[in-house]
């Protein structure tokens, strides 16, 4: 999400997300995947250990890489005309702006423990996966 120039742009504003590290979510996925039995009819809530605005992400990307980020809360129309520079259909820029409204009205801020149920570690923070080869 951070661009080239360090950025991370979007309409998030100072809503929160509980991002999952790609490791926790094929990890939870092999637990279930070797147990089918025992996930039948579940619904998991795959999620990060905390909920972060981006504004903190990029603290903590900054911290942690020392590489310069910064987060700039665009308004909606910033966002679409900021994301024209790559040819997609109008599905993909909704979808890919629809990802930052749902940070910013906290759609996708809640933190659950299903990646430690399921594999028995707790899920990795920001700060974890990017300190760490174990991502």
């Amino acid at each position: 999400m951070v661009g080239e120039d360090g950025v991370i742009r979007g309409p998030a504003g100072d809503g929160r997300v509980a991002a999952v590290a790609r490791a926790d979510v094929a990890r939870s996925a092999v637990a279930v995947l070797l147990d089918t039995s025992s996930h039948g009819d579940t619904t998991y809530t795959m999620t990060g250990p905390e909920a972060l605005t981006l504004a903190e992400a990029a603290a903590v990307i900054r911290e942690v890489t020392g590489r310069d980020v910064t987060f700039h809360d665009e308004t909606v129309e910033e966002a679409y005309e900021s994301r024209r520079r790559w040819e997609a259909p109008d599905w993909q820029y909704d979808a890919w702006v629809s990802t930052y409204t749902a940070i910013k009205v906290g759609e996708v801020a809640e933190v659950s423990d299903d990646v430690r149920r399921l594999t028995g570690r707790t899920a990795l923070s920001l700060r974890d996966l990017l300190s760490s080869d174990d991502a």
